[in-house]
């Protein structure tokens, strides 16, 4: 849940934004820096009734936008990209707005959080970074009862065996459910740069 006494309204992230930016060697339009903080006011808003993030301060929100962009320069243009547990919406959010040339699948499996993807859909419609719902496209949510990868004495060799299939389909695994490994939100990005720069060789091959 969240940590403030109150959301935070777009403008006072689009502060945080502005300042945080230029630390990250990172420049966008003004109408990119108006979609990030419209996107992270409503996860403020939103994180009130679901536990959609945890205890992280609006500085952590920002950090995390900024964090799931830092992959988009090895993405080809007009890649298409599925985000694999999009949840509150890192890295997948941020990414759709921050290169809209993408193909990009939210994959979400639980209800409440595919629910607040859905309002945020409807946010970048309003907002004129998508055409219309159509543009945005979801999985229908099922119930997973299992969120974390589970180890036996089978996974090993499985993981293997699927991992080598899908390369051989040109997919490039990443993440806890795309690569069936538990990882910390640090290994994942660390994960999900590395997927880029394979998936961009790939294209290029």
């Amino acid at each position: 849940m969240s940590a403030g006494p109150e959301p935070l309204p777009p403008e006072e992230f689009r502060k945080l934004l502005e300042f945080e930016l230029p630390r990250w060697n990172l420049t966008a339009p003004d109408t990119t820096v108006a979609a990030l903080a419209r996107f992270l006011a409503e996860l403020d808003r939103w994180r009130r009734r679901l536990n959609l993030t945890g205890r992280l301060s609006p500085s952590d929100l920002v950090s995390h936008a900024l964090e799931s962009v830092l992959g988009a320069p090895f993405l080809p243009d007009g890649a298409r990209v599925v985000d694999i547990g999009t949840g509150g919406g890192f890295p997948g959010v941020p990414l759709a707005v921050w290169r809209p040339d993408l193909e990009l699948t939210w994959l979400e499996p639980r209800e409440k959080r595919a629910a607040f993807l859905r309002h945020v859909a409807r946010t970048l419609v309003e907002m004129g970074l998508c055409g219309s719902d159509d543009d945005v496209l979801f999985v229908r949510p099922r119930h997973v009862r299992w969120a974390y990868v589970l180890y036996d004495h089978a996974w090993s060799e499985a993981r293997e065996t699927v991992t080598a299939w899908l390369e051989q389909q040109r997919i490039v695994p990443a993440g806890r459910y795309g690569a069936w490994n538990y990882s910390s939100m640090e290994d994942a990005l660390t994960m999900g740069r590395d997927a880029a720069a394979r998936a961009s060789a790939l294209a290029d091959a």
